[in-house]
C-alpha cells in the first residue's frame, strides 16, 4: 500500500498542473457564435478550466461588472466602451488587448423589399424602419452613429430609427422582417442563413475592434489570463477567420 501511495504521489508530482475554476468571461452579443465555438478546444487544452460566458450589449456588461456580478475577462466591441471599464477601474489595464477586428454592415430581410441600396438610398419613402443598436450601450449603434453624422443622416433618419438593445436584437428583427434594414456586423448577417442579405458595407471609423481585458475584480485572473492567451493561438485565431472575423493587427487598442 505505502508504494502504491508513493507512486500516485509521484504521479501527481509529475503532471503538469491543471488549472482550476470557471472563467467568467462578459463578451459583447456579436461574439456569441465565437465564444461558443471556442469553448470546447479551450477547455480541452485547458485541464480544469470551464468557460463561462455571458452575452449582451459592451454597455450592458459593464453595467453589470459595476453591480457587482462575477466576470474574470470582459471583451467589448469598441474601444471606448473599455476605455470606461479602464476609468471606472473595472479592468486590469495591463492585460488589455485586441482579439479580433469586424465589419459594420448594412443588412436587409431577404428579398430587399424596400429596394435598401446603401446609406442614401435610407432617405427614400419606402424606408419605413431602420434597426440600430442603441448607441448608449451599443457599439454597433454607435458605429453606425457617427458613420450616419459624418455623411449628415443621422438627423434626417431619426423618425425611422428603431433603437435596439444589442446588435443580435436588430439581426433578429431583421430575419422576422419587422424592419427594413438594420445595422449589424458582417459575421450577424453571415449567420441568419437567407433570411438576411447585406445591402452594403459600412466604412467606419475606427475600425471595428474586440478589445479584451482581465476584470479588476476577476475571481480566477489566472484562468482569465489563460483564455487571453489562447485567443491569440493559432488555433483560436482560424476559429475566428473561419467565423468572419477578422485579424486583431492593426487595430487600436
Amino acid at each position: 500500500m505505502k508504494r502504491l501511495l508513493a507512486a500516485l504521489l509521484l504521479v501527481l508530482v509529475l503532471a503538469p498542473a491543471a488549472l482550476a475554476g470557471e472563467v467568467a468571461v462578459f463578451a459583447a452579443a456579436s461574439l456569441t457564435n465565437a465564444i461558443e465555438a471556442l469553448r470546447a478546444p479551450f477547455e480541452r487544452s485547458h485541464p480544469g478550466l470551464l468557460l463561462a460566458p455571458t452575452f449582451a450589449a459592451s454597455g450592458t456588461l459593464l453595467g453589470r461588472m459595476a453591480n457587482g456580478q462575477p466576470c474574470d475577462v470582459f471583451i467589448s466591441a469598441d474601444t471606448a466602451t473599455m476605455d470606461a471599464a479602464a476609468d471606472r477601474r473595472r479592468i486590469d489595464p495591463k492585460t488589455r488587448r485586441i482579439v479580433a477586428g469586424n465589419s459594420l454592415v448594412l443588412a436587409v430581410p431577404a428579398g430587399n423589399p424596400a429596394g435598401v441600396s446603401g446609406l442614401d438610398s435610407l432617405s427614400r419613402g419606402g424606408v419605413r424602419r431602420i434597426g440600430v443598436g442603441n448607441p448608449e450601450s451599443v457599439p454597433a449603434g454607435r458605429y453606425a452613429k457617427r458613420t450616419l453624422q459624418d455623411k449628415a443622416l443621422w438627423f434626417a433618419l431619426t423618425a425611422k430609427l428603431v433603437y435596439y438593445p444589442s446588435v443580435r436584437h436588430v439581426l433578429a428583427a431583421l430575419s422576422a422582417r419587422e424592419i427594413d434594414a438594420g445595422f449589424v456586423y458582417a459575421t450577424d448577417a453571415a449567420i441568419a442563413g437567407g433570411s438576411v442579405a447585406t445591402a452594403a458595407v459600412v466604412p467606419t471609423s475606427p475600425p471595428v475592434a474586440y478589445p479584451a481585458a482581465i476584470a479588476a475584480a476577476a475571481a480566477n485572473p489566472t484562468g482569465g489570463a489563460a483564455f487571453l492567451d489562447y485567443l491569440a493561438t493559432p488555433e483560436a485565431r482560424a476559429i475566428f477567420a473561419r467565423l468572419g472575423f477578422t485579424a486583431p493587427e492593426a487595430r487600436i487598442p
